[in-house]
């Protein structure tokens, strides 16, 4: 019979929660803040006493943790000894907050993965996995194989609690027991399993090479670096398909320099060949030096146990945040970073090299002393304060021209680089030369000018979007028409086409660069920060970037921003309906040459057709539905018996401070269980006469009374001060008016549900308070057009609101060519006509069609419309399939065809 093994899986509630309050400018510092102040010493605590309690870690995926044990008794004290550590010695939080884990634990019959030794497959591991669904802070699951050996021993200090049966998808209906550690237990489990389903996870190998493999080093698993070679590692700051970045101090001399550090898997048994090539390439790379581009300084041996590569550690901004946050760049400014990244790439090549990765968030942008420059810089007028020096990252795993293998960042066996900015022929080969860069370099001065990457809005593979589409229009961008002519050429489809070499794009650039200021560039993006250079706050350093915005938002779909917006998801899972509806208008164009008014009429019956299918599933499939999940979470919550008996001892004294600190416990939780499912930028809890007594994150709006606010009373408007006195909680669902956060001065929404004294009967219950949820308005940014430059989709909510003290209806909550961030003082609304019509909307209502109107938000304001509306209507189910209506209108249009 095989041995058992134990099996635990543990991971950090709220994780996404906590990286947003993170300190930090951007999404990149935020993740590095988090490795540094979360996942590391939660890691090393993990690490404690593994090997002696007899467990190893299997895998990884972020901050979640797979792992084995020999033996069941030693699983559970040492999952206890790692809750008892964050108990007792909290890992705290900028707000003040601690972090929690959870953990689940089974034990059962191992079975090897067939296409890796070191790891685990099969329904045991699942079995934990899922169990580890259900659990929340603090908490440790057992199954209840693991409950049988625990209780027939008797641990001290460790009783076992039934929690009940749940379903376990792949499993089936199980008990689940909870071991309890400390008096804070039994703890509340999820009402719904959590999903991680999305989660990638790395397999840390158990043995690295021996000296009988000859691979010429030792791999190094289960404990911290702290050291490589003189350098001691000071703290993460990013990490990459191949490694690990680290800020790192030399020990004598004291220089901060950046080490990337091969991770672990890639130096285990089997993996000669990439140790191999990682030293042949550095040792080309290590031979360049060049204004524009990262200097590689020192390195390990083959013969190291640790293998890393030692470059400048550089205070710059990525171009992916610097666009994020200022927003498409002047002219010049984006002429000038493309030359200076030109530069260094004409360098690369004459050492007969190709980066393979040129992308905005591998280009940087620096400030350099002038007279630190020895060679020549297009210098502006003023540069008092130093000059703007662009510098390409990541050429510590750059290939060599004219060898077949693939770059080292192909390890996966997809296409390297990254998608949104390759060229048609690196899809298809590894042999590419200096013109595939250049491409990249075009694609990429597109980002600086559009302010995304072209292609984005294309309903095709970027691989084939790339192959098969032409450079798509720049909007709201006063570009030069030769500048134009020059980004197409260097995105041109066949290489003939292309610029030869990385000269010619910067002689082509040249006309373009009067007036450019890249030091004044950097300090603005300092200023929309609130930051200056000289406060020595860090920008994002050399190499330590974690997948940037652009390399996630753009080419994947989109998650994790408190968005309940569509995406590109369901505009595929309509793609032929709407791709008929593109053949038959392009069929009207043919028409016209014969006759033009049938060429018409045929087009407005299409579009009749087309647009309604493009609303119908924009509310229906995609809106409604996650609407909805939102007011499911909340429903669940709202009948949690502590949340009662909370409330009920509030309401008799709501001026009671101390009453609150429970609640506050609990909606913290709360928020960090449903944070990933469905992201909020609040929770909040209002007692019965409007005050609000609890709130995550807690803000000094906690005590104030918004009895005023429609989310409290349920009625279409705020009220006066007077009326307020008077208002009573709603009982009913809600989906609130948009309104100005009294805290963030930011347009929002909240979803709000009643907080009753009973469960629904036939016996007369009171309401004791309502609980919601809030998101950011301009949070909502992403309702993608379907298919570009045939129709737009666009949010409208019929209701009235008072949106920057201003009574109105018809607000547009989203459209493609507009941000609610842009101007917030005067948000676009649509007209009179149009929103009469919009409010007769109807779920089964035909013929919802508009002819011929204005859009306030057209690049041409004569523009006439044809567009097909759909309510959209949630479907309540844990309150028996009851509809709730939004007063939220999907209205799909497309040009009038003429």
């Amino acid at each position: 019979m095989a041995e058992l093994k134990t099996f635990l899986f543990t991971d950090i509630c709220g994780s996404v929660r906590l990286k947003n309050e993170m300190a930090g400018s951007s999404v990149t510092e935020r993740d590095l803040a988090f490795i540094q102040t979360v996942l590391t010493p939660h890691r090393q605590r993990i690490e404690g006493r593994l090997i002696e309690m007899g467990g190893r870690v299997v895998s990884t995926a972020g901050d979640g943790h797979f792992l084995v044990f020999d033996n069941t008794i030693q699983a559970a004290q040492w999952a206890v000894a790692v809750q008892e550590s964050h108990r007792d010695e909290p890992i705290m939080l900028p707000s003040g907050d601690h972090v929690e884990v959870r953990m689940s634990v089974h034990v059962g019959v191992p079975q090897t993965d067939p296409g890796d030794v070191d790891n685990f497959v099969g329904k045991s591991v699942d079995y934990a996995a899922r169990l580890n669904d259900y659990a929340t802070g603090g908490q440790i699951l057992v199954s209840r194989s693991v409950m049988a050996i625990l209780d027939d021993v008797g641990l001290d200090g460790i009783r076992l609690y039934l929690q009940g049966r749940r379903e376990l998808k792949g499993i089936g209906l199980v008990e689940v027991h909870e071991l309890l550690y400390d008096d804070v237990g039994p703890r509340t489990m999820r009402n719904e399993p959590k999903s991680h389903s999305n989660r990638q996870w790395t397999v840390i190998p158990t043995m690295g090479f021996g000296e009988d493999e000859g691979d010429g080093g030792v791999a190094v698993v289960g404990s911290a670096i702290k050291q490589v070679g003189n350098y001691v590692l000071e703290g993460q700051i990013g990490a990459g398909g191949m490694g690990d970045v680290y800020k790192a101090r030399h020990k004598q001399f004291d220089r901060v320099r950046a080490v990337k550090v091969i991770k672990p898997q890639f130096v285990g048994r089997g993996h000669g060949e990439v140790i191999s090539r990682f030293y042949n390439e550095i040792k080309a790379v290590g031979k360049l030096e060049h204004k524009n581009i990262v200097v590689a300084i020192d390195s390990s041996a083959p013969t190291d146990r640790v293998h890393y590569l030692v470059m400048e550690y550089l205070d710059g901004v990525g171009l992916d945040d610097l666009v994020a946050q200022v927003g498409p760049l002047a002219t010049a400014d984006a002429c000038e970073i493309i030359r200076q990244a030109a530069q260094g790439l004409e360098y690369i090549h004459k050492h007969d090299m190709v980066h393979r990765d040129i992308k905005p968030s591998n280009l940087m942008l620096t400030l350099v002393d002038a007279d630190q420059l020895h060679s020549d810089l297009s210098k502006p007028e003023n540069n008092g304060d130093g000059l703007g020096v662009v510098k390409i990252l990541d050429l510590g795993l750059a290939l060599l021209a004219d060898q077949g293998n693939e770059r080292l960042t192909r390890y996966d066996n997809k296409a390297m680089g990254t998608g949104m900015y390759m060229p048609p022929e690196q899809w298809r080969t590894t042999s590419v030369d200096i013109r595939a860069d250049i491409y990249s370099l075009g694609c990429t001065l597109y980002h600086l000018l559009a302010g995304h990457p072209p292609y984005v809005d294309s309903d095709l593979r970027p691989e084939k979007a790339h192959e098969k589409e032409p450079l798509p229009t720049i909007r709201n961008a006063n570009i030069p028409r030769k500048l134009w002519d020059v980004l197409k050429k260097m995105t041109a489809k066949r290489l003939s086409d292309r610029y030869a070499t990385p000269t010619e794009v910067v002689t082509a650039l040249a006309p373009f660069l009067e007036g450019h200021d890249l030091a004044g560039l950097r300090h603005r993006y300092d200023a929309t920060l609130g930051e200056t250079v000289a406060n020595g706050q860090s920008h994002t350093p050399t190499h330590g970037r974690a997948p940037s915005r652009q390399d996630t938002l753009w080419s994947k779909v989109r998650s994790g921003s408190g968005s309940i917006y569509p995406t590109r998801r369901w505009m595929l899972s309509t793609a032929f309906p709407l791709l008929a509806m593109a053949v038959m208008l392009g069929g009207a164009v043919l028409l016209q040459q014969r006759n033009a008014g049938r060429a018409a009429e045929e087009a407005e019956r299409n579009a009749r057709d087309g647009l309604a299918i493009v609303a119908r599933n924009a509310a229906r499939v995609n809106l409604a539905p996650q609407l909805g999940e939102r007011f499911e979470i909340l429903a669940a919550a709202a009948r949690d018996p502590a949340l009662r008996e909370a409330l009920l001892r509030i309401n008799e004294d709501p001026d009671d401070a101390s009453l609150r600190a429970a609640l506050q416990d609990w909606i913290t939780k709360q928020y960090s269980n449903s944070s990933e499912e469905a992201p909020a930028e609040s929770w909040f809890v209002n007692c019965s006469n409007g005050i609000q007594v609890a709130r995550f994150p807690s803000k000094d709006s906690i005590g104030k009374n918004f009895a005023y606010r429609n989310y409290f009373h349920g009625g279409s408007v705020d009220l006066s001060e007077e009326e307020a006195k008077r208002a009573k909680p709603l009982i009913d669902p809600k989906l609130s008016a948009v309104y100005e956060s009294s805290t963030s001065h930011k347009l929002k929404v909240a979803f709000s549900m009643p907080i009753w004294n009973a469960p629904a009967s036939g016996e007369k219950r009171d309401v004791l308070g309502v609980l919601a949820m809030s998101v950011d308005l301009g949070s909502f940014e992403g309702l993608e057009a379907s298919l570009r430059g045939i129709n737009q989709v666009v949010l409208v909510d019929t209701r009235p609101d008072a949106v920057a003290g201003k009574a109105g209806e018809g607000l547009i909550l989203d459209h493609p060519f507009y941000s609610h961030k842009a101007d917030p003082e005067n948000p676009p609304r649509v007209s009179d006509e149009v929103l009469a019509k919009l409010k007769t909307a109807t779920t089964n209502g035909d013929g919802q069609f508009l002819n011929g109107y204005t859009d306030p938000l057209a690049e041409k304001k004569e523009q006439l419309f044809w567009g097909a509306y759909e309510p959209v209507e949630v479907t309540l189910k844990s309150e028996e399939d009851r509809k709730l209506s939004t007063g939220w209108v999907v209205l799909a249009q497309a040009e009038v065809f003429e």
